[in-house]
């Protein structure tokens, strides 16, 4: 069994026959599972998840694209060479991560989750969010679109992003090298970074020490970002009020792992923004008719960048 086009994913996955229908107007395609063994030689084109599509980069000498139905594709990164295209999943992911960000800060603000478990008359009242201080590492894509709906709220909107240079949404926007500075006084703070080896343990001891004593720290990017003992520090000494934590270097998150436990820590498990049953076939129809015309890709991972 060969194929031109080789789709990964698991038996009764939504997208795929879409995709696959799309595919074979041009091209020969096989689907198989992520541990189904195929002859790739003739692939030049795959599409899945990154971590089951890894094992198969090597066995395509003819590949020339890889669609991936992740926003991430750290699990590729090794894969990257001369001659291959790798597109992430972009542009679909900014609504929901927009509803996931500011319903955490209004929960957590507003004591909704609190209140919802009052059995008493609970009459205090709590400050509003409005003119408070915003910053999101990583003012891409993603991240202008959550700054969009953040401005709703009228919060002032500062964010991080590689190049430093100001996006609109922002009030201003900082290079990864003044960190520090971009970190200072922040009420809430938010991570969309991806996993590369400039954010290994970008959120230290010394960025949350910058922010508005009893911040709220939101990680929705990767858990690479994080290192998580300086989050535990920050909670216990009062630095942090709260952290919502939705990705791990490594998940699942054991169930013996100690945040778990950690007071003010709320664990969402990878959660908060799941891919449109739509967008996958949309964004794949978009990047074959590029594909077909020879033109460049929309969106395509930056080799140099790793995303």
């Amino acid at each position: 069994m060969t194929a031109e086009i080789l789709i990964v994913a698991s038996p009764g996955t939504a997208w795929v026959e879409p995709v696959a229908k799309l595919a074979r107007a041009h091209f020969e395609v096989v689907v198989v599972a992520p541990e189904q063994a195929v002859d790739t030689t003739r692939v030049a084109l795959m599409i899945g998840a990154p971590p089951d599509l890894r094992s198969k980069v090597a066995g395509c000498p003819q590949l020339q694209w890889i669609q991936s139905t992740w926003a991430g594709i750290d699990a590729l990164r090794d894969c990257m060479r001369p001659g291959l295209t790798i597109t992430p999943l972009k542009g679909v992911f900014g609504q929901s991560m927009g509803e996931f960000i500011l319903g955490w800060i209004l929960a957590l603000e507003r004591n909704i989750i609190q209140r919802a478990g009052q059995k008493r008359w609970f009459p205090e009242i709590e400050q509003p969010i409005a003119g408070k201080r915003l910053g999101i590492l990583g003012a891409g894509s993603i991240g202008s679109e959550v700054a969009a709906r953040a401005a709703v709220f009228d919060l002032e909107i500062t964010g991080l992003n590689a190049s430093g240079r100001n996006r609109p949404g922002f009030a201003n926007c900082y290079a990864p090298q003044s960190r520090m500075e971009f970190a200072r006084g922040l009420d809430y703070l938010v991570s969309i970074l991806p996993a590369t080896p400039s954010t290994d343990g970008f959120v230290n001891a010394d960025l949350l020490s910058q922010l508005a004593r009893g911040a709220i720290f939101i990680n929705v990017g990767r858990g690479n970002v994080v290192v998580e003992s300086a989050v535990t520090a920050a909670l216990e000494g009062g630095q942090l009020r709260y952290a919502v934590l939705d990705v791990f270097d490594d998940e699942p998150l054991s169930d013996s792992h100690s945040l778990w436990q950690t007071p003010g820590v709320f664990i969402t498990s990878h959660t908060a923004a799941p891919t449109p049953d739509t967008a996958i076939p949309d964004v794949f129809a978009e990047n074959l008719h590029h594909f077909l015309l020879g033109e460049p890709l929309p969106g395509a991972a930056d080799p140099k960048r790793g995303y």
